[in-house]
Order: C-alpha cells, then structure tokens, then sequence
C-alpha cells in the first residue's frame, strides 16, 4: 500500500530500524533547472542556442524570477553562459575543451574504482546490479534514452562507492559536462552494442572487488572515446561533438 504523503508534497521513507526521513519535494527553481537541464545534455536545446527565456515563463505559467534563479545554476554548473543584456546561451565546447575533460575524467573514473574496490558496500552492490539490469532491459528494447539514463547511473554509482565526498562532486561534474556529448553517441549502433557488452565484466569486476582488473576495464572502456577525441584523423576532419560521442 502506497504511504501517505507528508504535507507540502514531501514523501517519508519508513524503515523498521531506522527513523522516519522525510523527502522535501523540490523547489520550483530545481524544477526548471532540472527541465532546461534535460533539454540540454539530450541536445533538445543545442550548443550556441539561446535559451528561450520568455516562451519558458509562457511554458510554465511563471515569472522569470525562478527561472532567472534556474539559468544561475546551470551557469555555475557550466552549461549555458549568461551574457549581460543579452540573455542565456547554451555552451558550446571545442574538441580541445572535450580532449582535457576526457583526458581528467578518464583518471577520475579508474580512481574512482579503485578506492570504490576497498570502500563498496552491500547497497553499493545492489544498485551496480540494478542499474546493470535496467541497461541490458532497455538495450534489447532498443530504447536508447532508458538506456543511457542507467548507463550513466551505473558509472555514477561506481564513484558513489568511493564514499569519498571530493571525488564524488568532481567526477558528477565532469560527467554533466560530458553528458550531452557521450549522449549523441547512443545514435551509433556499432558503438552502442560494444559499449554495452563492456559493462557486465565491469559489474563482475566491482563486485569480486578486483580492483587491478576494474581499473583496466573502466579504463579500456572509456578509451574509445579519448582515442577518437586524441587522434588526428578526427582533427584534420573537423570533427563535430557528434563525431567524437560514444555510449560510455
């Protein structure tokens, strides 16, 4: 039976052991931040367009004080710039900005399993097992949003192991970044299908706590993208964000 929501909307989670926590709903300037968000990283709203500020308010039967809130957020988290008079634009990464957030990601992501090796817990299990199901439903349904969705819950819950607070927020923040770029590579069927095969040694690996042979692995499997973003073949073509995307 569903439980009674708390007043406000907030949702309480019960547990016979433990006490009652209670899930503050969010706020309306997370709301929209997470919305234009989405929009963005799923590349609805693309790199060097403007942000639609009034047909956002119209959208949503709001003033532009929660939404002008919304966009301080996504200019902190660097995915739009704010420019004076102006309004909002989407950030538009060169292949040299994508070469060095690759290159600091790629690191953060095998220490990331490393230390997840010597701290992951039975919950750490569960979700890795979880989100490891959710990949391999979505994928032979052919559903490429589902799928890339518990792809990058997969790889965040591999840092959330860590339990180490500092890596956590970098890691999430270098993924937001390149959210929007591995996201296009969805689209690419050959990459897609051996991007999916990798991931069930790297869940074998997390969970036998091998940590030699998950820090190969997540490496390996984060190379294809470093590799098509480092060599001068995609340079001397000009590659485009499309061109250097893979299902990570």
């Amino acid at each position: 039976m569903n439980k009674p929501a708390m007043p406000g909307g907030a949702v309480t989670a019960v547990s016979a052991r433990r006490p009652a926590i209670v899930v503050a709903p969010k706020s309306l300037t997370q709301q929209i931040s997470d919305h234009i968000r989405s929009e963005i990283i799923h590349d609805n709203i693309k790199p060097g367009e403007w942000i639609r500020e009034k047909a956002l308010t119209e959208q949503f039967g709001i003033s532009r004080t929660p939404l002008r809130e919304a966009l301080q957020i996504l200019a902190t988290q660097r995915l739009i710039e704010i420019i004076p008079n102006r309004g909002a634009v989407v950030v538009a990464l060169s292949d040299d900005e994508i070469r060095h957030l690759l290159e600091v990601y790629v690191r953060l992501d095998v220490f990331a399993a490393e230390l997840a090796c010597e701290k992951a817990t039975p919950l750490d299990d569960e979700a890795i097992r979880r989100h490891l199901a959710t990949m391999a439903e979505a994928y032979h349904a052919g559903d490429r949003y589902t799928y890339f969705d518990a792809n990058q819950a997969f790889h965040l819950a591999i840092a959330a192991a860590s339990h180490n607070p500092v890596l956590i927020e970098m890691h999430a923040q270098l993924n937001l970044r390149l959210y929007r770029t591995r996201y296009l590579g969805v689209l690419q069927a050959e990459n897609w299908a051996k991007a999916f095969n990798e991931h069930e040694p790297i869940a074998e690996a997390f969970l036998s706590r091998n940590a030699p042979e998950l820090a190969r692995l997540v490496s390996e499997h984060l190379g294809f993208a470093w590799r098509m973003v480092s060599s001068d073949e995609v340079a001397n073509a000009a590659a485009t964000p499309v061109d250097l995307a893979r299902t990570a």
